[in-house]
Order: structure tokens, then sequence, then C-alpha cells
């Protein structure tokens, strides 16, 4: 009798695909991949890749066109949490027409920078470079009273009190360690 195409078993279809994927060729095949794909790599691509920047302190994130190796491209996406740090020294900027006291960085100046600080690939453009609201001055926040605090003045001395409070809460939990074993 013969054997249609519609009369194989599910053992036999389970037998062939057992055959064909044997543990060699399937180490041949993520082989052939990994060099496929590291062949890729050594291309030049053009893309937009988010970036991360820091201007006098602040965090940005940017999206900007950059053009370079593939395995250099995958390399700072691959470092996105590195930021690149610039002073507003470095950059020029123009009063924001949208929001009062804020600063428009411009694009070229930043993708200079941007450039200045990553060898590997280029910043062709940056796509939309952020607003940068300048850190409030320090002045006191009640100005009739000359011995009001500053703002940043308030944040060290807060700063300073936690690290305290952390310092002595150690040391009562060392002091009681140190208690239970004489005890004992």
């Amino acid at each position: 009798m013969k054997k249609g195409l519609l009369n194989i078993t599910g053992d036999q279809i389970r037998k062939v695909i057992r055959e064909a994927l044997s543990p060699t060729f399937l180490v041949i095949l993520a082989g052939s991949a990994l060099m496929w794909y590291a062949s890729m790599l050594n291309n030049d691509y053009t893309t937009e890749m988010p970036l991360g920047i820091r201007i006098d302190g602040q965090k940005y994130r940017l999206t900007a066109t950059v053009s370079g190796r593939g395995s250099a491209i995958l390399a700072q996406r691959l470092a996105l949490k590195r930021k690149l740090r610039f002073s507003l020294d470095e950059l020029s900027s123009r009063p924001s027409r949208e929001t009062a006291g804020a600063l428009t960085i411009t694009n070229t100046s930043l993708q200079r920078a941007i450039n200045s600080k990553i060898t590997e690939i280029t910043i062709v453009e940056v796509i939309e470079a952020p607003e940068f609201t300048p850190p409030e001055a320090d002045v006191p926040e009640n100005t009739n009273d000359p011995s009001a605090e500053t703002s940043r003045e308030k944040r060290k001395r807060e700063r300073r009190e936690a690290r305290q409070a952390k310092k002595a809460a150690k040391e009562a939990a060392h002091a009681a360690e140190s208690g239970e074993e004489q005890s004992e």
C-alpha cells in the first residue's frame, strides 16, 4: 500500500526533526549566525539614537542622528547610562521663546560638543536640543529675613543631618551588638 503525504504519523515527523536538528547542526547554525552578525557590525550605518547628557548637573535626553561603524554604534547604545557632561559655558544658547528664564541650546554647538567627547561615532545632527533652565539663584527664600537659608544651604544642611542620623544609628547598632557579646 502506498503511503501518501497525509498518512505520515507524528512519530515519523518527530524522528525527521530530531535527525535534522542534531546538536552539531545547531552549533554550526549558531556559529554562522554570530559570524554573519559580526561581519554586519563592520559596515557603516547612519541611524537615530537616544543620548543622555548633563548640562551643569541637570539631566536631559535627546535624539541625534549618528553615523559610524555598526560596532561603535552598538557600543555607544550599550553605554547609554554613561551621561555626557557639559558646562553651559561650552555651549551656545539663546533665550527660549517658549519658557521665560530658560535657554535653548543651539543644535550645532551641542553637536560639536558631543563630537568632541565621542570619537568613535559622528553626530550628524541633533534632532532637538533641550531647553536649559538655569538653577535657581542662591538668594534667601524670605528676602526680608537676612538670616534665612538659601535653597542650596538648606539642601546641604538636610544632607548633613541625614548623614549624622545614619552614623548615629550605625553606632547604636554596633554598641548594642557589643553589649550582647559582653553579657554572654
